[in-house]
């Protein structure tokens, strides 16, 4: 039985009716593995001996007529830049090729005590640090609807492994965007929550007061499903907050009166005119059902992305200071001295993308910049989070394309740089306010490439995000295309 394209909450209630084991599941799973990832690289790792072990448990439980948690028997994947115990994590870097963490991330524990089984680690740009996961140090990752381009980044291999019928449900981090970025590349949906609402203990670093881990999934309720087990307060990690109640409307949803903005200055980010049509098919169509649509001026994206690479670096070149070849990484041969030492551990450990953005955040935060950079980006982040809680005085949620254009070629080289830092541009004045946002599929273009759209909403207000979303995809009909390609698409 391939169970190809059911959601969680479907595969769970097969379950726990005895229509299916859990051993079985994994089957199915392990099916679309061998079939889909040598072409796909979504993954670096599995651990299907373990998920085994754990599958047989969960099916002795059930006989013992034991009650099974709700993401029993479901296949999930991590990104690995999540500590697992007993498991490898080299956030796809050279520095942590042999590393095994002693203990797992929180999100790691609640997933395993709400029953899933995790199957493996998904690729990733090195340390979190890309927009297209052609940075790992292994692989690229490609586009499970269209093999010749890329998933996005940095979690473009949760997003290729979603996407790409693999598993049903995955979690990725993101910094700037590296979670709705990719879902919209890949045709499914994520979620960045609020900031504080999902525990970062277990995640490797990249700029500590931007990063959140959150899920991908292919159904609305799957991916709310997920996130209510991530949720919620953690004392080994001093930032999080309890939050509101996780509650959604659900078929009480009223979403006429609603009022929703549109900032133009993400309108005239879009290069893509399919996305364009995409957006105003959606506003029409809201308009109709009785939503109050109004276009508003907002922060400019150029603005926000200035802001976001003068402190993403600042923090990134902190956190990474404690790689230095003693506590992790390779340990170079033929130094005579600590400061070499150092210096040749990092050349041989870290790729290039790495090694210029810890040099940005060294220079910004010189005493010779700081202030001019880091100090005055501060500032203006914080500019633009008054200026976002004061657009929420006037409306319940933003709209707006979740990215300037449709996934691009792997390998399109130097001449589309910038098009992949400017990639994540629409998302990236969320990270900075710490509000939370969610990628939606809406539809695919002429070449069969997924377009997305973007929602955003203020603190706590994941419930609506995900009702809203579920209200369009039920006036629309845009849902998640979950597709694998094998001959590569329109480039092919």
């Amino acid at each position: 039985m391939s169970l190809e394209n059911k959601s969680a909450s479907y595969i769970f209630h097969l379950l726990k009716k005895g229509g299916i084991s859990a051993r079985e599941l994994l089957k199915d799973c392990r099916e679309r593995f061998n079939e889909r990832d040598h072409k796909l690289n979504a993954f670096v790792a599995t651990s299907w001996k373990r998920a085994e072990k754990k599958a047989k448990k969960i099916d002795e439980k059930r006989k013992a007529g034991e009650e099974l948690p709700p993401l029993s028997g479901i296949p999930i994947a991590i990104k690995d830049n999540m500590a697992r115990r007993r498991d490898t994590m080299t956030c796809c870097s050279n520095f942590l090729a042999d590393f095994y963490p002693g203990y797992s991330a929180t999100v790691v524990e609640k997933l395993e005590k709400a029953g899933a089984v995790i199957i493996g680690r998904t690729n990733m740009d090195e340390m979190a640090m890309g927009s297209t996961t052609e940075k790992s140090a292994y692989f690229p990752t490609r586009n499970p609807h269209d093999l010749h381009r890329v998933p996005g980044g940095s979690s473009g291999g949760s997003a290729a492994a979603v996407g790409g019928g693999i598993v049903p449900l995955a979690l990725g981090s993101e910094t700037g965007g590296s979670i709705r970025q990719p879902a919209s590349f890949c045709g499914v949906y994520g979620l960045r929550p609020t900031y504080g609402r999902v525990s970062r203990f277990g995640l490797v670093a990249y700029a500590s007061s931007l990063d959140q881990i959150g899920p991908f999934a292919a159904d609305l309720d799957d991916l709310w499903l997920i996130f209510c087990h991530l949720a919620g307060k953690d004392e080994r990690d001093q930032t999080t907050f309890a939050g509101k109640d996780l509650k959604r409307m659900g078929e009480n949803f009223d979403p006429p009166g609603l009022r929703v903005a549109l900032p133009r200055e993400y309108l005239e980010k879009v290069e893509d005119e399919e996305i364009s049509k995409r957006l105003e098919h959606v506003c029409v169509s809201l308009e109709k059902a009785g939503v109050k649509i109004e276009e508003v001026s907002l922060i400019d994206p150029i603005r926000a992305l200035a802001v976001y690479s003068v402190i993403a670096t600042a923090e990134a070149s902190s956190n990474l200071a404690r790689f230095d070849g003693i506590r992790f990484g390779p340990e170079p041969e033929g130094v005579d001295n600590w400061e070499d030492f150092i210096k040749k551990s990092r050349a041989e450990g870290f790729g290039e993308e790495v090694k210029n953005r810890i040099a940005l955040g060294a220079l910004v935060l010189s005493s010779e910049y700081r202030k001019d950079y880091f100090d005055r980006a501060l500032m203006v982040r914080e500019e633009i989070r008054k200026e976002l809680e004061e657009l929420w005085q006037r409306f319940d949620l933003i709209l707006s394309p979740a990215t300037p254009t449709p996934a691009f070629e792997l390998g399109s080289g130097m001449e589309i740089s910038l098009q992949k830092y400017m990639s994540d541009i629409l998302a990236i004045p969320a990270s900075l306010a710490g509000m939370p946002a969610i990628s939606l599929p809406a539809g695919l273009n002429e070449d069969g490439l997924p377009l997305g759209l973007q929602l955003m909403g203020p603190m706590w207000s994941e419930p609506l995000l995900i009702d809203f979303a579920e209200f369009i995809k039920q006036i629309t009909g845009f849902g998640a295309e979950v597709k694998f390609r094998a001959e590569g698409g329109s480039g092919s």
